[in-house]
């Protein structure tokens, strides 16, 4: 089956910069203000963006006039393309942007006004798109050191892409784990980009020691920003027309910030109007603490007096103000916690967390007092913590060397070690040391050790938790994953089998101390099927290895988890590959998911054109999900799945069908619905729903189907389509399709 796509775009680019205002906002020159979400102002990402929903934003204006304006602000040109005929046009071109912000997130939109829409290669200068950038200081002229990311609203395929260096474009949704959304209007070719950038991007996930965030000189983090932080900033939006490429901006320099003069300036301020809430906690909500005290300390609200504080060891306690949690009322934004005369005079209790709230109080303002958001912070245990290797840890090298966090208090350290649980957890008489690492010598591949260390305080001996790893070449790859959660009922473990290994036994139970044999088999067989297992439950399973020609046969295998669902699987997309037809182990998904490939009443196409046919990057949950191409100029497109398990609807009384779905930039609002057993339709509510450029679920009663005379202790086939409104054309996501029994 052959998928190919085959096109050619032109492309001229222009950008610009300009300073404008969102209603609320005065015009505050340069720097630029990114404005803080006012309290109880959220900001949806469904590719619709308003002035109400960015209320209070400053905003920026690229168009003609803008481009050519007198400003004090530079415009500068450059050539990405040239030809002898061409000049630049920004006439049919306008963009306007929006920047805010909270502790978690950078929010920026754009919509843009144009007369088209196009693509003609991979870089940035080659389709229409935004770009900006961020750097910690507005003098960083190296550009690794400076954040860029970019974003087009739209391939030849609908779908968004992004990037943030100067490498090539990649799906929106892998973009440094940036939500973003957005698209292009088909019948106007104008775009609307919405997107919100996690801080912690800009702090470790690309190669620049000042815009991580390392420092701004007063020993804290650049991002996420405090009131009246400025960094490094130029806003860019690009146009591409014909077949040349130029750029407009307004800078304060005349040259890109990467060849020498710098970037401009954003500032960061609070929303028109201030925020009644406290905010900033110090230390940072969820930290370790060192000690078992602590100065606590927040932003004021800009209308607070006085602040009511609350303290304690139970969120909810915290939270709705409980007996025993109101620390008081008082002036100063600090608090000293752990220490005589304070809260918990006597000292925090190692190895506990605890919850503390700030009110803040104006009793001239009918609006106060404003309740804060629970913070916590933990003290620390007396027993040893975070080790290394991790516990668990799997392919650990066989001369490494084990070191861990001391516990709070402890003076002297003993390290027990060995090949067994039990050997370790009932070990006694070990020898102290006073370092904090441990060399076990050079152990064995294909191992599981065990190990445990007790803290010694001068007081007394804290007995610390048995932690295990295991070393490189021991079975691994467990599927499920450790740990996973809402496994299907009818789960096919599989692993990769240990370097020695010529045969397995399977230990499987909802008991990790009394797992039972399940099954064994040969090399080249590493699979196993338990049955029907019970919803919402922790199994445990282990393999171990043997060969007969090895001395150090057999080999005890790490204990692995997995919980079961709490809902039936009907399809999560998970198991499907691109193992070649015919191959042992192929499951390709069309041949899963039956489309209109050789009907041509059936306008679908399941999967992409080539491998993965599956898609990878835009999901719901997990690491795939069906593509379904729709064209419907022949009446409706469909894909069908017979189902060869889970066929009994009426288990634990299931009595809704859920179905993930997102559609991409420029669908056609074509009618979805749902079928089953080949007749009982059921449509989408939503006429537009093909158009979401988000996820989305679609929650049905199974009554609808009943009504129809499904038997729901034999459902043979689920078919997902679109019928026809417009004879229009698209792509389909679909992923999670799910039963549920009713809500507890």
């Amino acid at each position: 089956m052959c998928r190919k796509l085959i096109y050619f775009v032109s492309f001229v680019l222009v950008l610009g910069l300009l300073l404008t205002n969102v209603a609320k906002s005065d015009d505050p020159g340069w720097p630029v203000n990114c404005v803080r979400l006012s309290p109880g102002q959220t900001i949806t990402l469904d590719g619709v963006v308003t002035p109400q929903e960015y209320d209070g934003a400053q905003a920026f204006i690229i168009n003609d006039q803008t481009v050519n304006a007198p400003d004090l602000y530079l415009p500068y040109v450059h050539v990405a393309k040239s030809a002898a005929d061409d000049d630049p046009s920004d006439e049919d071109f306008s963009v306007t942007y929006y920047f805010m912000w909270d502790d978690e997130f950078l929010y920026v939109a754009a919509t843009a006004t144009d007369d088209n829409t196009q693509q003609y290669g991979t870089t940035p200068n080659q389709m229409d798109c935004l770009q900006f950038c961020l750097a910690a200081s507005p003098q960083e002229t190296v550009q690794s050191q400076i954040y860029i990311p970019t974003v087009a609203p739209a391939d030849q395929n609908g779908n968004i892409l992004a990037k943030t260096d100067f490498g090539g474009f990649m799906l929106a949704q892998v973009a440094e784990q940036s939500e973003i959304v957005g698209g292009v209007n088909p019948d106007t070719l104008d775009w609307v980009i919405e997107m919100a950038i996690p801080w912690v991007n800009m702090i470790g996930d690309f190669n620049a020691d000042l815009a991580k965030g390392d420092s701004d000189g007063n020993g804290r983090n650049v991002f996420p920003p405090l009131f009246g932080d400025v960094v490094g900033f130029v806003a860019f939006g690009i146009d591409v027309d014909s077949d040349t490429a130029y750029s407009f901006f307004y800078c304060t320099h005349d040259s890109f910030p990467w060849e020498g003069a710098g970037l401009g300036e954003l500032r960061f301020v609070e929303p028109i109007g201030g925020l009644g809430s406290a905010l900033r906690p110090s230390p940072l909500d969820g930290v370790l603490l060192e000690d078992t005290w602590v100065n606590l300390s927040w932003r004021p609200g800009d209308f607070a007096i006085s602040h009511d504080v609350y303290i304690g060891d139970d969120f909810d306690d915290v939270n709705n103000g409980a007996e025993g949690t109101f620390v008081g009322n008082q002036a100063g934004t600090f608090i000293v916690v752990g220490f005589p005369g304070f809260p918990y005079p006597d000292g925090l209790v190692p190895g506990t967390t605890y919850y503390w709230r700030i009110d803040e109080v104006n009793d001239t303002d009918p609006n106060s007092p404003w309740k804060g958001d629970v913070w916590s912070f933990s003290s620390p245990p007396k027993t040893a913590y975070f080790p290394d290797p991790a516990d668990g840890a799997e392919s650990i090298d066989v001369d490494g060397q084990l070191s861990w966090t001391p516990g709070y208090g402890a003076k002297l350290h003993t390290v027990y070690f060995g090949e067994t649980f039990d050997e370790v957890d009932n070990a006694t008489g070990g020898s102290p040391q006073g370092t904090l690492t441990y060399t076990p010598g050079t152990l064995k591949m294909a191992k599981t050790y065990y190990w445990r260390v007790d803290e010694f305080d001068v007081v007394e001996t804290h007995k610390g938790d048995v932690w295990s790893f295991t070393t490189e070449g021991a079975v691994g790859s467990p599927n499920p994953e450790n740990g996973a959660e809402d496994i299907s009922q009818t789960p096919t473990l599989t692993w990769v089998p240990g370097v020695f290994a010529d045969r397995y036994e399977v230990y499987f139970g909802a008991d990790a101390a009394a797992l039972e044999l399940k099954g064994s088999g040969n090399l080249g067989s590493e699979d196993h099927e338990p049955g029907l297992l019970e919803w919402n439950t922790t199994y445990y399973w282990r393999i171990d290895e043997a060969n007969s020609a090895n001395t150090d046969s057999p080999w005890t295998g790490p204990l692995w988890s997995f919980t079961t669902a709490n809902f039936l699987i009907i399809d999560d997309i998970e198991s499907y590959n691109d193992i070649d037809e015919g191959e042992p182990g192929s499951n390709r998904i069309y041949n899963a998911w039956l489309d209109g490939f050789d009907d041509p009443t059936n306008g679908s196409q399941v999967g992409h054109l080539d491998p993965p046919f599956y898609e990878e990057t835009i999901v719901h949950s997990g690491n795939k999900s069906m593509p379904l191409t729709y064209d419907n100029a022949v009446g409706k497109s469909e894909a069908t799945l017979t189902l060869t398990s889970n066929r009994d609807w009426t288990v634990n009384g299931v009595d809704t069908l859920t179905i993930w779905f997102r559609g991409a930039s420029g669908n056609a609002a074509e009618q979805m619905y749902v079928t089953l057993n080949g007749s009982a339709r059921v449509d989408h509510d939503d006429p537009d729903a093909a158009i979401s450029t988000s996820w989305k679920e679609w929650n049905i009663d199974l009554q609808a189907f009943a009504d129809q005379g499904v038997n729901f202790a034999n459902v043979n086939s689920i078919t997902l389509g679109l019928s026809s409104v417009t004879g229009g054309t698209g792509m389909m996501y679909f992923d999670d399709i799910r039963l549920y029994p009713p809500a507890q």
